[in-house]
């Protein structure tokens, strides 16, 4: 029965991620660090189940062909075993400080333990610390494996305490995401270490990769780097959808915000000092929209808002929210700079019929005319 349960949750996990991995090799962003990483570590966690597999396969078949079988398997699958870990150290790492450089520094020192796992595991040969294999082809666990157990929460453990010590400058989605990745692993290693005969091992570092592709990598693809809002690409598919669906009873606002006079700080402050005040800017324009409300940088220094408001009076209050929180903002002087906002604001007009390059160009228009009016 626990071979089959291995069996089924093998296959599971390795159909999920054989889909995953060719579905980001069609991806572009496959020439950045984090891609490479990811990528990575879902081509490592193949391998392993691959691996593993094979050792329970080929355990107490008789015949030298499968008890050379048993003996590589358990061989390669204990060699290989620090390396998902280790690569997770430098992918948290890439996350937190997102520089290449510093990973090739730790890449020298993730060496090390993979050097050490490698000896100790060809001495394991000989002395049998982890695990043996009998003249009958029957596996045994070896008296320390509960060591090689304890190694990998403290791989583990490394990049667990450096995501918590650097909370502050990891964006809060992210955060949860790379605390929630270490759960399913954990709970895969306990179980299978106390109930031999199971493998959830490897389906476990599965699911904690599920849940970094759709939080992190999937989400990257939609994002703006720098401020964490929806992209260019994501904003014309959902202005697309959002003017499919309206009708004469349910409509839609939007807001293009251009930030007045950026250049200026740029060139004042340096362009880091003008990378905070596009940050500074979406906080203040989060504070007066609805969580499930849209915003994405539209250019430079531009973003778009599209609020489900179909009353221009509930649209002209989310406008003054902004300049009431943009008063706050300057009035507080925490910051060299004063933001200040150009902005085109409308509920869009079913009756109109406007596709979404029309609308663009009109709330374009909107937004300089308000413009001129102010100066």
């Amino acid at each position: 029965m626990d071979s089959f349960k291995t069996f089924d949750s093998t296959v599971i996990s390795l159909i999920i991620l054989i889909i995953l991995y060719f579905n980001m090799y069609s991806r572009s962003q496959k020439v950045f660090t984090s891609y490479v990483l990811y990528r990575s570590l879902v081509l490592t966690n193949i391998i392993m189940l691959i691996v593993d597999f094979l050792c329970w396969y080929f355990n107490t078949l008789p015949g030298n062909f499968n008890l050379w079988g048993n003996r590589i398997a358990n061989y390669l699958l204990y060699v290989l075993a620090p390396v998902a870990p280790l690569l997770w150290i430098l992918y948290t790492n890439y996350q937190i400080y997102n520089d290449a450089k510093r990973l090739k520094k730790l890449s020298l020192f993730l060496i090390f333990p993979l050097a050490v796992n490698l000896i100790f595991t060809t001495v394991n040969l000989k002395t049998g610390w982890f695990y043996w294999i009998d003249e009958a082809n029957v596996y045994y666990r070896g008296e320390y494996l509960g060591t090689l157990v304890i190694m990998s929460f403290i791989i583990l453990g490394f990049s667990f305490v450096s995501i918590v010590r650097n909370r502050s400058i990891i964006e809060k989605q992210h955060f949860i995401s790379l605390l929630l990745f270490f759960v399913p692993p954990v709970v895969g290693i306990t179980i299978q270490y106390f109930n031999y005969g199971v493998n959830y091992n490897w389906s476990g570092m599965m699911v904690a990769l599920l849940i970094i592709y759709f939080n992190i990598q999937d989400r990257s693809l939609k994002t703006d780097y720098l401020t964490g809002v929806f992209n260019r690409r994501q904003l014309d598919n959902y202005l697309r959808y959002k003017i499919q669906t309206s009708s004469e009873r349910k409509s839609f606002s939007a807001i293009l915000i251009d930030i007045t006079k950026f250049k200026q700080i740029n060139d004042l402050y340096g362009h880091q000092i003008g990378d905070e005040a596009l940050q500074e800017s979406v906080k203040i324009l989060k504070k007066c929209i609805a969580k499930d409300d849209f915003i994405a940088r539209y250019g430079g220094d531009e973003f778009f808002l599209i609020l489900d408001i179909s009353d221009s009076a509930e649209l002209a209050k989310i406008v003054k929210c902004i300049q009431q929180e943009i008063e706050l903002f300057n009035s507080e002087k925490k910051k060299p700079y004063q933001l200040k906002f150009d902005m085109g604001y409308t509920v869009y007009d079913w009756h109109q019929k406007m596709q979404a390059e029309d609308f663009y160009r009109y709330i374009d228009k909107l937004m300089y005319e308000n413009k001129n009016v102010k100066e």
